[in-house]
């Protein structure tokens, strides 16, 4: 199949072994190999707009492992793009900025940048239509691919802190950086285990996606706001409590839900999403 786009990411390690052109050897493999996982399952979701736990084959595109050059410690993976992505037929699609735009937002979000949106028009359209195209898909949702993008940063990060010789690691396009990894994010996505009791906490559904069944609420005991699935154990007939709060959010009526949820926290303790058991209407003042 012809190639219709190609583009570059520029990996940059600085720090440590870096700055002598260098990486340790187990670590630095197996960073090498985390971040190109993760590029892989980003490329899958935004050409297919499905989400998958594994770099397996890619559809329509592939990925190329170029060798470091001088300064800092260097490489450059290129992708090459053979169809348009299946959840739109516009041109930009091809382009750099929307690729790049993706990668960016997929990426900062699996770091713990929980409020990263797209920034390119196209990007930022795809994800507020209502339905998809004739024949298309709907666009991933970042916060699923988040949640599943976590194991392979795990690894990518490896070499950073005090236990690696790497100070950061920043992916880029040839123009801008799109994404750096320091001791801040690899604290992110190293989770702890998901606590094992349930909490009550009272809240408002804040954003709702119907396909994923994910959702952002905020939280009145974090003043917050954080992602929310639903866990193993939570009834489906309790989704038009949460379709309910999103609409009473959006209009200023009623919208509080007493949840039962799970944290899920990062490595020092910062709740990173919520699993949610059950939920009630909270009593109104």
């Amino acid at each position: 199949m012809a190639i219709l786009a190609e583009h570059k990411l520029k990996i940059r390690y600085e720090g440590g072994l870096a700055d002598q052109n260098a990486l340790p050897g187990y670590d630095g493999v197996t960073s090498i190999d985390g971040i190109t996982r993760a590029v892989h399952i980003a490329l899958h979701a935004y050409m297919t707009g499905e989400i998958t736990t594994r770099a397996t084959a890619l559809k329509n595109a592939s990925v190329l492992l170029k060798p470091a050059r001088q300064g800092s410690f260097i490489f450059e993976l290129i992708i090459l793009v053979e169809a348009y992505p299946a959840t739109t037929g516009i041109a930009a699609a091809l382009g750099g900025p929307m690729l790049y735009d993706f990668l960016k937002t997929a990426f900062k979000r699996a770091t713990g940048s929980l409020d990263a949106e797209p920034e390119t028009t196209s990007l930022r359209k795809l994800y507020e239509r209502k339905d998809p195209p004739p024949l298309k898909h709907s666009p991933v949702d970042f916060d699923e691919l988040a949640e599943v993008l976590e194991g392979s940063l795990q690894d990518a990060h490896r070499p950073i802190g005090a236990d690696g010789t790497i100070g950061t690691i920043s992916i880029g396009s040839t123009k801008q950086e799109l994404v750096k990894f320091d001791e801040g994010t690899k604290d992110w996505v190293n989770t702890r285990e998901e606590a094992v009791g349930l909490e009550v906490l009272r809240g408002n559904v804040t954003r709702y996606n119907s396909m994923s069944r994910n959702s952002r609420v905020y939280v009145d005991q974090f003043d917050r706001i954080v992602p929310m699935r639903p866990g193993g154990d939570f009834a489906v007939g309790n989704l038009a409590l949460l379709t309910w709060s999103l609409h009473g959010s959006n209009v200023g009526a009623p919208n509080k839900l007493d949840m039962r949820v799970r944290r899920v926290s990062s490595a020092s303790g910062k709740v990173k999403r919520l699993l949610l058991s059950d939920c009630a209407r909270a009593p109104i003042d």
